[in-house]
């Protein structure tokens, strides 16, 4: 893990109100924490695979952005800001977000609405957004 990148975007994030977003690059940037991103998956497939993951479908004509949103800022010296849920703004189908996402093993992937992410988010993005959760 990248200290330096950690306590830049743990300082950056401080700045924000919650909730709060981070482009999925810099989510990465420096993130080898497994407990960032699907840290109760019992097989973890490696943070690398998700960074993977995230950057094929910011390579899609349909994926518009790909956002974090951080759901603990500061889980510790150490620790890199954890998330729990990825928003994916564009046109893509749930159905093939689910497919392009299988490998990482979320709990749910649906619509923002579905999914209960606050409207203030969706509105923001002011295109389709779909979320991966992973309990």
């Amino acid at each position: 893990m990248d200290d330096v990148k950690c306590n830049a975007l743990k300082a950056e994030l401080a700045t924000q109100p919650e909730p709060q977003l981070v482009p999925i690059e810099r989510f990465f940037d420096g993130n080898d924490d497994l407990g960032s991103i699907g840290c109760n998956l019992l097989a973890h497939p490696g943070v690398d695979v998700f960074r993977e993951t995230f950057a094929g479908l910011l390579r899609r004509p349909d994926v518009q952005a790909v956002y974090a949103q951080i759901t603990e800022r500061d889980p510790g010296a150490g620790s890199w800001p954890f998330t729990d849920t990825v928003l994916v703004v564009g046109a893509i189908p749930a159905a093939e977000l689910r497919r392009a996402v299988r490998e990482l093993r979320p709990d749910e992937v649906g619509s923002a609405e579905e999914m209960g992410i606050a409207p203030a988010i969706s509105g923001r993005q002011g295109s389709p957004l779909l979320a991966v959760w992973w309990d």
